[in-house]
């Protein structure tokens, strides 16, 4: 049987189709190598973001076309990737960091600082750079959940004195927490906040970065206008949780990137749900439990090894989702209320590092990806064909 050739294997990866950008790899340039020796094909893939939720279907399918070529007898599929830069403006300050992405609240108190720094966290775990700059003058809490305090250090940059970022789980983080006492309250106005912001854009040694996320604090204030109009950003994530009225001050926050030209990268609902598991002793397969929750009665059914699951709705549920459809925005997930993502924020343990096995750090894990592949979407620009 006569081996293949490298047009054949080529023409067989163009039945590997991206997903989001509707094309096949070929076409959009993601093979980057392509070899055959004998009956031997060793290709390279190399994808947006490292952070791609469908890089194994990707690899599987590669791998499977090439094997059903006649002639083939061994296959190695190396899957890589490069995350590039914004198509917008070119920045003045932050030059060497691709992507700064926004996430921000309509009001307080929906964990969006929780989700910034589980997000930042999941994204480094895929191999991508990342950075992580708290904009909460008011309340910075990035330094406590991600584990670290004190003075940064500082450098000299062409002449230039620099902060060094803070870093573990393998994010670069800056915060006004690192800068002052932590009973010291800010008290600034509007020129201060703004002057804070490109500070920390330009005195920062932030280094290359694939992702800088920035938590915002609530609200629609000087620090969204200020960042906005200082710096051109991917976009931006909204965080909600399912109730109407943390829904409703989310519209405002809408609102305020449209009239900035911020696009929107999609919602997150936080604390969609907190999940109850029991365990009856002697209980039997079928057998109902009755449980109270806030004067409503919620019945459960016992499985096999008479245990029960069932999911209560704290906050009410959809109010996310509703939310990105009305609006015609991406629904990013739902992240369901565990106490160990409480625990882990109070301790510095991210639960996306801690416990990524967790329904909680699963959803994390995988908005992580959808952010991500939503950035890539927004910034593709097709490489030259592979010939």
């Amino acid at each position: 049987m006569a081996a293949p050739n490298r047009d054949a294997v080529l023409q067989a990866l163009r039945g590997v189709i991206d997903p989001d950008l509707n094309q096949d790899i070929v076409t959009l340039g993601f093979v980057t190598k392509c070899e055959v020796k004998g009956g031997r094909v060793d290709v390279v893939i190399n994808l947006t973001t490292p952070a791609c939720p469908v890089k194994d279907k990707l690899h599987a399918q590669a791998e499977a076309l090439i094997r059903a070529l006649p002639g083939v007898t061994d296959v190695h599929v190396e899957m890589t990737a490069e995350v590039r830069g914004s198509s917008g403006p070119p920045r003045d300050v932050a030059k060497e960091i691709r992507h700064i992405v926004a996430i921000s609240s309509g009001k307080g108190g929906v964990g969006k600082s929780t989700v910034s720094v589980n997000l930042a966290c999941a994204l480094a775990r895929t191999g991508a750079k990342v950075g992580l700059l708290d904009c909460d003058v008011h309340g910075p809490d990035v330094p406590m959940m991600m584990g670290l305090e004190g003075q940064p250090e500082q450098i000299q940059v062409d002449g230039a004195t620099k902060l060094v970022p803070k870093e573990r789980h393998g994010v670069r983080s800056m915060s006004i927490g690192y800068l002052l006492p932590a009973a010291e309250p800010i008290i600034w106005r509007g020129p201060m906040v703004h002057s804070f912001v490109r500070q920390m854009l330009s005195d920062v040694a932030w280094g290359p970065l694939d992702y800088l996320l920035v938590d915002m604090p609530p609200g629609t204030g000087d620090a969204q206008l200020s960042l906005a109009q200082q710096v051109p950003l991917t976009g931006a994530v909204l965080v909600t949780t399912p109730q109407a009225v943390a829904a409703y001050d989310v519209t405002k926050a809408i609102s305020m990137f449209r009239k900035v030209e911020v696009p929107i990268l999609g919602i997150v609902e936080n604390m969609s749900g907190y999940v109850i598991e029991g365990l009856v002793g002697g209980g039997v397969a079928g057998a109902t439990v009755r449980l109270m929750m806030g004067g409503t009665e919620s019945v459960v059914t016992l499985d096999a090894e008479g245990r029960f699951r069932t999911v209560v709705d704290l906050f009410g549920r959809g109010g996310g989702k509703k939310l990105a459809q009305f609006h015609g925005f991406p629904f990013l997930g739902e992240v369901p209320i565990d106490p160990d993502v409480r625990t882990g924020g109070d301790l510095g343990a991210p639960i996306v590092v801690t416990a990524p096995e967790r329904a909680s750090a699963v959803a994390l894990l995988e908005i992580a990806g959808r952010v991500a592949q939503r950035i890539a979407v927004r910034s593709f620009a097709s490489l030259p064909i592979l010939d």
